[in-house]
C-alpha cells in the first residue's frame, strides 16, 4: 500500500494532479479541498494517500490532512458512496482543512 508521497509537483489538472518520485510520476485524483491547497507546479508537495486495486484499475487519491484521508475512508465504507462522490463530498464537508486553521 502507498501511504504517503512526496515529490515534485509537475501538473494540475483538476481533479488530477501529476507527481514526479525521482522519475516515475504518480497520477494522483485529489479533493478539491486539496486542490486549492496545492503548491505552484514545480514545487515539492506531500500527500498522504490512499491506494485502490480494483480488477480494471489501480487508482491513488491523496490528501493533504490526515482528517481529509480519514473522512474519505469513511465516505466509501458506507453503500452507494463511490470514490468520485466522497471527493464532492470533501468540497462541502472539509475537516479541519488548510484554509480554515
Amino acid at each position: 500500500m502507498i501511504g504517503r508521497i512526496e515529490g515534485k509537483l509537475l501538473e494540475k489538472n483538476p481533479p488530477f494532479i501529476l507527481v514526479d518520485v525521482h522519475g516515475v510520476g504518480y497520477e494522483i485524483s485529489v479533493p478539491m479541498s486539496t486542490f486549492y491547497n496545492l503548491p505552484d507546479a514545480g514545487k515539492n508537495v506531500v500527500l498522504l494517500t490512499h491506494f485502490v486495486v480494483r480488477e480494471d484499475a489501480q487508482l491513488l487519491y491523496g490528501f493533504l490532512t490526515a482528517a481529509e484521508r480519514s473522512a474519505f475512508r469513511e465516505l466509501i465504507k458506507v453503500s452507494g458512496i463511490g470514490a468520485r462522490t466522497a471527493l464532492s463530498v470533501l468540497l462541502i464537508y472539509c475537516p479541519p482543512c488548510p484554509e480554515a486553521r
